[in-house]
């Protein structure tokens, strides 16, 4: 048998030529198309039987649900502001070698042991304009992160020194110095 690709493109054009025409095809492929995208937005398991689960999914439109807890992972608790106060003895830039000083402050707050507050690097205390910190009298609001040791440093959410209000984080404790704009 003689195979002429030429041929058989110019009888099958011929034959659907006078069926189909160029709008046709775009809009069988943009039908397509659309199919597909909504095929990818939707659920992987839309409907789907998962091992172990004799409803068939989500019974009556309700949302599946999870599982209570992933292995190595921890539910978010947010952390509690406490209140803070005292006269500073001690004032560090530390991580400054590391790249990312940040300045710590002890407190002396009548308790007999020093309070250690994370405050912020110091060009976002010069950049707001904050006061220094060396021997003033504070008071402010911060968080605790690490409940697991009781005596863990205090991140600053906001401090008061010298009559000025120095506002370092968000009610979540997040950095206002990394905000970006």
């Amino acid at each position: 048998m003689d195979f002429r690709p030429e041929q058989m493109l110019a009888h099958i054009r011929g034959a659907v030529g006078s069926l189909v025409s160029g709008q046709s095809v775009l809009a069988i492929g943009a039908v397509l198309v659309l199919a597909l995208v909504v095929t990818a937005l939707l659920p992987d398991r839309f409907g789907a039987v998962r091992s172990g689960d004799k409803t068939g999914g989500a019974a009556g439109g309700a949302a599946m649900s999870l599982p209570a807890a992933l292995p190595g992972l921890s539910p978010f608790t947010p952390a509690t502001p406490m209140q803070f106060g005292g006269r500073v003895t001690q004032v560090a830039s530390i991580g400054n070698d590391v790249g990312w000083g940040q300045v710590h402050i002890w407190i002396d707050n009548g308790t007999g042991a020093l309070q250690e507050i994370s405050v912020a690097p110091q060009s976002y205390l010069s950049q707001i304009g904050c006061p220094s910190f060396d021997g003033a009298r504070i008071s402010g609001v911060g968080f605790q992160f690490d409940a697991a040791r009781p005596n863990a440093e205090l991140y600053a959410k906001s401090i008061l020194v010298g009559g000025r209000t120095c506002k370092l984080r968000d009610d979540e404790g997040l950095a206002l110095w990394m905000v970006v704009p």
